[in-house]
């Protein structure tokens, strides 16, 4: 495989083509590298990555990021970021500093005070806050802490510098016509917005020789006024004269078009990055949305020179070598969720992962909690099985679940539009679980006395319940004979939907079931397709006939917003979604009954309205499960209630909980 061959960008030579691109970690202390970084770095080198962009690292000394973000600011941390080249050059892999001016992106709150600067004045919409115009003199000083910093990466045994001109922040802001209206050198033309980029790759010359100097672009800002995929073929070409590689993303963090959510299919923006590729003659790298198979076939088709990737190394610090070693069904794969990584960064908390747990606390010793065991698992949903998975390293394990289906409420959540990752974290865990000898027994179900008696008798050692949630009353009326769905009934069902669906809830749930909706098959869907295509004539008739009027999707939410429990980085797109889809949401309105195809309800303004519905669901109303509500007792501390069975959760809340319960951590 060509992924697997070396290429070099100037003169360093990397050992294959998969790049761990850059992130802020959030675990620096005054911008300074801890032991945390050193270890969370030296851990993917250790998993065969060729080359690791680490940072992003602040250049500018009078804008100090305070909120655990890496700085290169001053000769002070050169010896803290020398320790991090060191660590993962003796496990084999390549490191560059990525160098970082936030320009209007930086917040007051995280630069002690300090207002953010820009090519021009004016309101970033990303932070809500004004940021000031750039002197001449500013810039010329700006120039020079990117040549400095340079300087010190070297100083301190990285292997190039990767100047980010992307995703809004400061050389991208000079490059885009939007964010640069300036009217002196610096401005204007396409020769002037590049002048600073320019300016800053022959500081780095003059002061480091042939030190490699990487570019990341944006193959298109995707904000409007902003550059486009052509603009960025020019700055890209122009740049390829000087800069020894460039690394191709998409848009900016203010962007309306998602670039990393998981709604964006696989390596959706490798054609920015191939049409670049196609007209330098500098290795080019294509990142955005790609997993390890991703990222293998676009090398090995040519689209690009090399893969970068983010997210699948914070899931899986060993995807390289698994890859490499054909045992790809062990890749953790990575949820694209977002939740525990780009949503902590932009909160201003350091960086976890929603699969893997020991993100950030690399180089712990991880104990298990139990040795040569019998543990009973109820449930083999992903609470149960990823329990399992790591209990059984040092246990015999055993899992009873009451169906004969392994994955749970996870399976259901893998028939919503875009969340087919869930079920690849289902196989991925049901692997793990045989691989490492857990006996599953289909259809079996058990009482919380039986499980007593299973302790009392000694046939298991412990007994951990992850049996799922169960369904709380509804607390508004609802007339004889009417059903009212939960969220599991709704995505179970295999039948055709009504076509006016009223869903209830403010959480999460709720605006995954309305994509599900959105995404599901109506009543009298196929009719009317096959009509559309042979009698388009018979469309209106056969509507009248059989009462099939025009699909409408309600939420009825009583909270002040929809989609509680997700991040910023995903919820905006989710919204977006379902309200471009047609969904109507009805905020901070409560149910007053449910009666026979209709619910009515009040609305924020106390009035009171009838909502026909052929499909109702309640998302309000989980709890833990009732089966096992006794657990924890007195009677035994053997028996231990996790998961949705203990309350609702998220994936990343089941998975720490898991961990939790399997080992102890303690330092080095």
């Amino acid at each position: 495989m060509t992924v697997f061959t070396p290429f070099s960008i100037g003169s360093c030579t990397v050992k294959n083509r998969f790049v761990m691109t850059a992130c802020n970690l959030g675990w620096c202390e005054d911008g300074h590298i801890t032991q945390r970084v050193t270890n969370f770095y030296r851990e993917r080198a250790r998993g065969n990555v060729g080359l690791i962009i680490a940072g992003a690292a602040g250049v500018d000394p009078e804008r100090v990021n305070t909120s655990g973000m890496m700085q290169v600011c001053d000769d002070s941390f050169i010896p803290g970021l020398a320790s991090l080249a060191s660590a993962v050059h003796n496990r084999g892999s390549r490191i560059f500093l990525q160098l970082m001016h936030a320009g209007a992106y930086a917040r007051r709150s995280e630069h002690e005070g300090k207002s953010a600067v820009s090519p021009t004045a004016g309101f970033c919409s990303f932070t809500g806050e004004e940021t000031e115009e750039l002197s001449s003199e500013q810039i010329e000083a700006i120039i020079e802490n990117f040549s400095d910093a340079a300087v010190r990466a070297m100083k301190a045994g990285f292997d190039g510098v990767e100047l980010i001109g992307s995703a809004g922040y400061l050389i991208s802001e000079f490059l885009s016509p939007l964010t640069n209206r300036r009217h002196d050198e610096y401005g204007g033309s396409f020769a002037n917005r590049i002048r600073f980029l320019d300016r800053i790759i022959d500081a780095v010359r003059e002061k480091c020789g042939d030190f490699p100097v990487m570019l990341r672009l944006s193959g298109s800002d995707f904000v409007e006024y902003g550059n486009g995929p052509e603009e960025f073929l020019a700055i890209g070409k122009k740049a390829a004269l000087k800069a020894d590689a460039i690394d191709v993303t998409g848009g900016w963090h203010e962007s309306h078009v998602p670039q990393i959510t998981y709604n964006v299919p696989r390596g959706m923006y490798l054609y920015l990055a191939h049409a670049l590729k196609k007209q330098v003659n500098i290795p080019v790298i294509g990142c955005n949305r790609l997993d390890a198979e991703a990222a293998a076939d676009a090398v090995d088709k040519g689209i690009v020179d090399a893969a970068g990737m983010l997210r699948p190394f914070i899931a899986d610090p060993y995807l390289v070598l698994k890859l490499e070693n054909d045992r790809v069904e062990d890749i953790r794969p990575c949820l694209s969720c977002n939740q525990m990584c780009l949503d902590m960064i932009f909160s201003g908390k350091g960086l976890g992962c929603v699969v893997n747990p020991y993100a950030g606390i690399e180089g712990h010793i991880l104990k298990m909690q139990e040795y040569g065991e019998n543990i009973l698992v109820i449930g083999a949903g992903i609470s149960g099985m990823a329990y399992a998975a790591m209990a059984a390293q040092s246990n015999h394990v055993t899992i009873w679940e009451k169906t004969e289906v392994y994955g749970g409420i996870g399976r259901l959540i893998a028939r919503i539009p875009y969340r087919g990752e869930t079920e690849n974290y289902i196989e991925y865990l049901y692997h793990q679980c045989c691989s490492k000898g857990v006996k599953f027994v289909w259809n079996r179900d058990a009482d919380a006395e039986e499980l007593k008696r299973l302790i009392k008798d000694g046939i298991f050692s412990r007994v951990i319940i992850a049996a799922g949630s169960s369904v709380k009353k509804l607390e508004y009326p609802i007339d004889a004979g009417v059903h009212v769905m939960t969220p599991e009934e709704c995505m179970a069902c295999r039948s055709p939907l009504g076509r006016r669906v009223v869903i209830i809830g403010s959480d999460y749930r709720t605006v995954q079931i309305a994509q599900y909706c959105l995404g599901a098959e109506r009543e009298g869907d196929r009719e009317l397709a096959f009509l559309k295509q042979y009698q388009p004539s018979h469309m209106d008739f056969a509507k009248r006939s059989m009462g099939w009027e025009d699909k409408s999707l309600t939420i009825i939410a009583p909270g002040r917003s929809v989609g509680a429990g997700f991040g910023k980085s995903t919820k905006w797109m989710m919204l977006s979604e379902i309200k471009k889809a047609g969904v109507i949401i009805e905020e901070q309105a409560s149910v007053v009954r449910i009666e026979k195809e209709k619910v009515i309800f009040r609305k924020r303004d106390g009035s009171e309205h009838a909502l026909p519905a052929d499909l109702i669901v309640a998302c309000d109303g989980w709890i833990k499960n009732g089966k096992f509500a006794g657990f924890p007792d007195s009677s035994t501390d053997k028996i231990v209630v996790i998961g949705d069975a203990l309350k609702p959760t998220t994936i990343s809340g089941a998975i720490r909980e898991c961990s939790e319960l399997a080992f102890t951590i303690s330092v080095l």
